[in-house]
This record gives structure tokens, sequence and C-alpha cells, in this order.
């Protein structure tokens, strides 16, 4: 009896150092290819411009209405309610310091053409060639200009956070067996430790940076990037605000992989304020 007890749990661990050394496996493999990814992006990306379209509903509170009641000023609350916007843009990435970031040079606003595409492309792309950090700052800032709320800024090279210089600064984990959607997908999870705050948020002109984790998808037939995942959370304020964003990647002909569309929300004390669609 003890002896069949002693069989059965060495045949467990044995089990347990088999899946172990499995996982460790996947996950050397998927950051070999992922920082392969990352590189190349860093490379080709500059060279592509593209159109992207951006959709935004956000949680709007009405200004108070004043009344008037037996002679004695009132003020009515009014219900909030979801205010939609939609902005196109002639969209590609430049080097600002050292780092990649997205540009855009808006061409529709609401569906009221503001620039003409042609000419937007070209001066998109004499910003991406040019040495101007200063014009590239501003450009960065364009959709404020616009109106728009929640301006979350550098999903499209998410990948680039798992370059060879930086992949170090994350803990990434496999998370269980291939995903079939249709496509066969392998899920790891990852945490940012160490290193600059990856996430940029612009709000009224000023950056705020934050710490990230979330989950990685690669196809299973190479390993490229399929899915990246985002969260990032910033309790220093009154409220505890909240972002999450899913970064589509599709292979292209330019040699990398390349963002297909993002969809990005913003939490303020549990609640949606901002959903944001990149495509």
């Amino acid at each position: 009896m003890v002896s069949g007890i002693l069989r059965y749990m060495r045949a467990l661990t044995l089990l347990f150092v088999t899946v172990v050394v499995r996982a460790d496996d996947r996950t050397q493999k998927l950051i070999e290819n992922l920082a392969g990814a990352a590189d190349a992006f860093q490379k080709n990306a500059p060279q592509v411009v593209g159109r992207e379209v951006f959709h935004q509903r956000t949680m709007v509170s009405p200004p108070r209405r004043r009344g008037f009641r037996v002679g004695k000023a009132t003020e009515q609350m009014l219900d909030p309610y979801w205010q939609e916007r939609e902005i196109v843009s002639q969209y590609g990435f430049a080097l600002l310091g050292p780092s990649l970031h997205e540009i855009r040079q808006v061409t529709y606003v609401d569906g009221k053409q503001v620039a003409d595409e042609r000419r937007a492309q070209d001066d998109l792309a004499r910003l991406i060639t040019a040495s101007d950090d200063e014009r590239r700052r501003r450009s960065l800032q364009q959709f404020e200009k616009y109106g728009m709320r929640g301006g979350v800024t550098d999903f499209g090279q998410l990948l680039l956070l798992f370059r060879r210089a930086n992949i170090e600064r994350y803990e990434i984990t496999y998370v269980g067996p291939p995903v079939v959607a249709p496509t066969r997908i392998e899920v790891f999870r990852y945490k940012q430790i160490d290193g600059p705050r990856a996430l940029s948020v612009y709000q009224a002109g000023q950056a705020q940076r934050l710490s990230v984790e979330g989950e990685i998808w690669v196809r299973q037939s190479d390993g490229s990037p399929f899915r990246l995942t985002m969260n990032a959370t910033d309790a220093s304020g009154e409220q505890n605000v909240r972002q999450e964003a899913v970064v589509d990647y599709a292979q292209s002909e330019f040699g990398t992989v390349l963002p297909a569309k993002v969809s990005h929300r913003e939490l303020r004390a549990g609640e949606v304020t901002v959903e944001n669609t990149f495509t």
C-alpha cells in the first residue's frame, strides 16, 4: 500500500515537472518570437502610412439648468448622456526622442472635412521624416483640439513593450491550452515589474504614464502576435481610474504585423465613462 502511494506521488511529481518544463519552453519560445516581431515593427512601421477611423462614445454630464420657483432660483440636475464623435485621420508612426509614437493628421470630424486627404498624407510623411520634435508633440494633441476626451494614445505600437531591450521588464507566464477562435491561439499573461511606466495618457496637454498588465495572444502556427490586451489603473486621484484596451494585429505585406483594430475603455470608480474604437 505504501509503495503504491509512493509510486503515485512520484508520478504526480513527474507530471508536474513535465507541465512546468513545457510551459517554460512555450514561454521562452514566445519571448523569442515576440521580441523578433517587436523589433521588426520598430524598423518597418515608420515607413507605413494608413487611414484611421476613430469612434468615441463619452459619458457627458450636461450643465445645470437654472429655473425659477416661487421667485427663488433653483438648479435642475439633468441626467448624463452618451455623446458620440468620429474622427478620420492619416495615421503613422514617428520617433519622438528615443521612442516611437502614433501621429495623425485629421481630415474629417463628425463627417465634416477639415483637411484635404492627399495634403494631410503629404504633411504626415514630412512629419515622420523630419526632425522637428515640437511639431510631433503638437500632433499628439490634435484630438483634444476637436473636443475628444480620454486622450489615451500609443496603442498601435503596444507590441513595442516586448522589444529585446524591454522584455525583461515584464513577467510573462503561460495561461493554458490553445484557444480556438477560429485561429488556433496560445495565451500568455504579462505584468510590468520594472522600468518606466508603459502607458501614456494625455489630459489637458499633460502626459501621465501608468504601469500595465494584460494578455498576449499568439498564433500557434508561427508564434506571431494576434492580440494584446492591456489594463492599467491610476489610484492616485479622488477616483480610481482604469484604462482597458484590446489591440488586434494582422499580417501585412511590409515585413511586420500592423495594428488592425483597437478597443479602449476608461472607467472611473468602476463606471465606464469613455469608449474608443480605432480601426
